[in-house]
């Protein structure tokens, strides 16, 4: 039901480039959004649970993530973006990276991405990749 609604939007917004693949591991989502991110309630009980002290360390009392605690600015961008030999993008965290940025993007995205490349709900795997 849900691609039934994204093939809909994709009629209703045309123009962008409509792709049915996995992530390219780009790195531009996590470049433009990387300090504009809030972390969930089950972001925040995971890192608890596993011990990371350094991720909670860059939560604002306000939920953002990647604050700086030493001046509370924001990170842009993501501080855990990575770059592999082939010049692809790879998350730091990926195993445990916030949920917003797992399910990215979302159908607030018309589940396109930031480059306007449809990503479908279970696009193949790639291993370590940013999404």
């Amino acid at each position: 039901m849900i691609e039934v609604l994204c093939r809909l939007w994709d009629k209703i917004h045309p123009g962008k480039e409509e792709v049915e693949r996995g992530c390219l591991a780009c790195g531009m989502c996590c470049e433009a959004y990387g300090g504009y991110l809030h972390a969930s309630p089950g972001d925040i009980e995971r890192w608890r649970r596993l011990g990371r002290e350094d991720l909670l360390a860059l939560v604002s009392p306000y939920g953002w993530i990647w604050v700086d605690p030493r001046n509370g600015r924001r990170g842009d961008p993501c501080p855990f973006l990575q770059r592999g030999d082939d010049d692809k993008a790879l998350c730091a965290i990926h195993e445990i990276k916030p949920d917003i940025c797992r399910e990215y993007p979302s159908l607030d995205h018309g589940r396109h991405c930031v480059r306007g490349i449809y990503i479908p709900r279970h696009p193949p795997a790639r291993k370590s990749s940013v999404h």
